[in-house]
């Protein structure tokens, strides 16, 4: 957990500074043509689109997600180290982490098209670009930004029909859950524990698209107003607070959670209403956003009808 947290935060910093002002990627629509579309942000920010044979590189964890959902897996030639999903991505090149990725070794696999967040990689987006390589911004930022990726990463890869039917799948995954969520006779507060002690205690906040799960769930976020969607929350706040029930990521031990200052004095601490849940389902705006829903509104479900 401590190798993670370091890499986590100065990823979180950046994206509670950048968060107000990030845009969602360029799309385009894609063409009829037999061979597969590539689109391109170049560094004078136009859109072009050519035809090429296909080699792809991943640098966003969730659009990796997205790639294998579709089907493209074979198609990819590097991730990031973060991209553990599915576990084919064990066998693929790697090319980088959330501090930046090899430049160099990223042009050595001649990928045709790669897949990059802005949120901390403009430096490298635009030696990629220089060196003709093209790129596409494809990282969501919050849960409508979701739908828009996967339509963008299906036009890029020639695999529109595939991505629609990912998004109505996921559609109707949140639907199902929204409609629960919305028939609960009391809505429970909810605070997602993503670090805790010496690392921060990182949770999401206002405009993330975690809050907007809890919230679509049933849930009443407890960060609710607080400005960013990346947040180290003041532990006198939680306790003040104290939510009837606890989110929290499974990359932390509920032993160190039952011990830590201020966490072990909330009620639902004391009184078993704290759920574990993979980070990688709902840290990651990707396809399994629906299984994080799915599972959060029934932890949700659980604690209203104990009230």
């Amino acid at each position: 957990m401590k190798n993670r947290f370091r890499t986590l935060i100065p990823l979180l910093l950046a994206l509670a500074l950048l968060s107000a002002c990030a845009q969602p990627g360029t799309s385009a629509q894609a063409t009829d043509s037999t061979s597969v579309p590539i689109l391109t942000t170049d560094s004078d920010a136009t859109v072009k689109e050519t035809e090429s044979s296909l080699r792809v590189i991943s640098t966003v964890p969730s659009v990796t997600e997205i790639l294998y959902a579709l089907g493209a897996g074979e198609e990819i030639v590097g991730v990031d180290v973060s991209s553990t999903y599915p576990e084919q991505t064990a066998s693929v090149e790697k090319v980088g982490d959330y501090n930046g990725f090899d430049v160099e070794k990223i042009i050595s696999l001649e990928p045709d098209v790669v897949f990059v967040g802005k949120t901390i990689q403009d430096d490298q987006i635009t030696q990629l670009q220089n060196a003709g390589i093209k790129t596409v911004d494809a990282e969501a930022r919050n849960y409508d930004d979701v739908a828009k990726m996967i339509t963008l990463v299906g036009q890029t890869v020639g695999l529109e029909r595939e991505s629609k039917a990912l998004n109505d799948k996921i559609a109707e995954a949140v639907t199902a859950a929204t409609d629960a969520g919305s028939a609960l006779s009391t809505h429970p507060t909810v605070y997602y524990v993503m670090g805790i002690g010496e690392y921060g205690n990182w949770t999401s906040g206002e405009g993330s698209f975690i809050n907007e799960i809890l919230e679509k769930a049933g849930g009443v976020c407890v960060t609710a107003g607080t400005g960013n969607a990346w947040i180290e929350y003041p532990v006198e706040d939680l306790v003040a607070a104290d939510p009837d029930m606890l989110l929290v990521s499974s990359y932390i031990s509920l032993d160190d959670l039952k011990k830590a200052e201020g966490y072990k004095d909330l009620t639902a601490v004391k009184e078993g209403r704290v759920y574990m849940i993979s980070p990688d389902i709902i840290e990651r705006p990707g396809p399994r956003i629906a299984d994080a829903i799915t599972e959060i509104q029934k932890d949700i479900e659980e604690v209203s009808k104990a009230e």
